[in-house]
């Protein structure tokens, strides 16, 4: 039974890296796949449930809380059905790891999630040297998935759309994958099982995830990303990443001044482009709504519809120039502002207590959670806001709680075979 939960568990990570908008019946497969991984989970070892209780805690919370206030709102019951629903998927991705890794260990999952992600960097990289065969392949993916991305998201990601994809629909879910592919591959550069054969090995996929990311042109990704290699490479191999680093640099200064700037898009240099111009004015515009609504506005809030009524029936509370009001067609790219507009305040009580929950006082752990954190301040999804694939690397940090606990609590010896093959760093 575990190996076949492992199985479908794996092919919803298969599903929802390039297959995300394949549908039956009018729901994406990754769904169905989602819900009956979690499912077999309860139906298998509901004694699991016990061991997630801060979780437990915080998506109960916050699907009570969510369906008060939807309902305080008037928001449709079709909308309310969905913000569950996404609760509900999050939460059995955090299950389902967590079972994983328990169950089988750490590799098991933290390779499986590295094979599936790391082409879609190599083709990335093919796509940022403009080989027309790596965007052929990721057409070939984007022609077997039945439902389409509409015309108004579309229009919301025009400019991510233009960007190295690499296997994913676009560039910003490429980020979230690739970024949740490092943080497994810094687990297993941490652990002290792994050989250093298999160190260089780990060396190259990492080169390969931080040039998946970098040629997708996302800022905040690309900084979240040196930010866990630089710091797990410096604390694991001190001396070969500051000299790596220094030839890095150098070479980057000299590529510049040879280039005269011209080998790096505008857009990793410059903040002038039309993305960056726009985050102040939807930043401001996201912080009016939280004072406009501290409790919350309930599930599938949508601030750009909101946008298009509020500013012509009432006052607003900071001042916009003419020009910022063409900013409104867009989200307002910020996972935390997104918590608030759903929760209110409470939302960012629940995801301070969650996010102290998730380090648990793991140096390392500091360091991947901010990192997401930063890549999701200036992005739609995050933790707690739709980002399923830092679920999966959430499900292996809480079982390495639950295992520090059991080792403060019993004889190491009896656990010894579990954090060997965990491999997490203790």
């Amino acid at each position: 039974m575990r190996k076949i939960i492992y199985a479908v568990f794996i092919i919803h990570l298969l599903f929802l890296a390039y297959l995300n908008n394949f549908y039956f019946a009018g729901i994406p497969v990754r769904s169905l796949l989602i819900l009956l991984a979690g499912g077999m989970v309860v139906f298998y070892q509901p004694s699991l449930l016990a061991e997630l209780r801060p979780v437990n805690m915080v998506y109960l919370f916050l699907a009570l809380y969510g369906l008060v206030i939807s309902v305080l709102n008037t928001v449709t019951v079709g909308s309310i059905a969905s913000g569950e629903l996404k609760l509900l998927q999050s939460y059995l991705v955090i299950l389902s790891a967590y079972f994983v890794v328990r169950e089988l260990g750490f590799r098991y999952l933290a390779l499986a999630f590295l094979i599936i992600t790391t082409p879609s960097a190599v083709v990335g990289i093919l796509q940022g040297i403009d080989l027309h065969a790596a965007w052929n392949l990721q057409e070939v993916l984007m022609n077997l998935q039945n439902k389409v991305i509409s015309e108004e998201i579309q229009s919301q990601i025009t400019e991510a759309l233009s960007r190295p994809p690499g296997l994913a629909l676009y560039a910003i879910p490429q980020t979230y994958m690739l970024l949740t592919a490092m943080i497994f591959s810094a687990y297993l550069v941490l652990g002290r099982t792994t050989s250093m054969q298999a160190q260089l090995l780990l060396m190259v996929v990492n080169l390969l995830l931080l040039g998946g990311i970098a040629v997708s042109e996302t800022r905040s990704a690309i900084g979240a990303a040196l930010l866990i290699l630089g710091l797990v490479y410096l604390y694991r191999f001190p001396r070969l990443t500051v000299i790596l680093g220094l030839m890095a640099m150098v070479l980057g200064a000299v590529l510049w001044f040879i280039k005269s700037g011209q080998m790096l898009d505008s857009r990793l240099v410059s903040l002038e482009d039309e993305s960056a111009q726009g985050r102040k004015t939807l930043y401001k515009f996201g912080i009016e709504l939280f004072i406009q609504h501290p409790f919350g506005y309930g599930f599938n809030f949508d601030s750009v519809q909101y946008a298009q009524t509020y500013f012509i029936n009432s006052e607003p509370f900071f001042h916009y120039d003419p020009d910022e009001k063409a900013h409104y067609i867009v989200p307002v790219h910020n996972s935390i502002l997104n918590i608030v507009h759903t929760y209110g305040f409470a939302g960012l009580l629940v995801l301070f207590y969650y996010l102290s929950r998730l380090v648990d006082g793991f140096w390392y752990r500091y360091v991947f959670i901010g990192a997401s954190l930063f890549n999701s301040a200036f992005h739609n999804a995050g933790i707690m806001t739709g980002d399923l694939f830092i679920d999966v690397a959430i499900g292996a940090l809480l079982y390495e709680s639950w295992l520090r606990r059991q080792l403060l609590a019993k004889p190491a010896v009896a656990y010894d075979r579990h954090l060997q093959q965990a491999a997490l760093v203790s």
